[in-house]
């Protein structure tokens, strides 16, 4: 109705009884009182890991693109292990991109739902190239 909104509550009030969400000596008038849950500062966090993602993702081309150049100038196992290297980062790195790509798409107070997809996909993304370069 007219008067709803949202607030946030520290998790560790919240209880699980039986699939039912329970917050002990959460009175209507407490919850009434609690400060409304500002979507704004959301966005400026989900801004910033959009921020950082693209960083990361910018620097893995740059390596990627680095050691494509290498493999041009190597020969026999070096060159084998360097091409199929790439390859697997440039798979990596669309899965990286797609991932934020949906997160992008996605409502933005809906954007934490993929936050723990694009990390998993970027830091894969990371350890094979620490892999590579190391």
């Amino acid at each position: 109705g007219m008067g709803r909104h949202d607030v946030a509550i520290p998790i560790a009030q919240i209880h699980d009884k039986g699939g039912k969400i329970v917050m002990p000596g959460a009175t209507k008038e407490i919850v009434k009182a609690m400060p409304p849950f500002d979507y704004a500062i959301d966005t400026t966090k989900r801004d910033q890991f959009v921020a950082k993602v693209e960083q990361d993702i910018a620097k893995a081309k740059t390596e990627i693109a680095a050691l494509e150049k290498k493999a041009a100038t190597v020969t026999g196992d070096v060159k084998t292990k360097l091409d199929a290297d790439v390859i697997a980062l440039k798979k990596d790195l669309k899965a990286a991109e797609e991932k934020l790509a949906q997160m992008k798409r996605a409502a933005s107070n809906k954007w934490r739902t993929f936050e723990g997809d694009v990390s998993a996909a970027v830091t894969r993304l990371r350890k094979s190239l620490d892999k590579s370069i190391g």
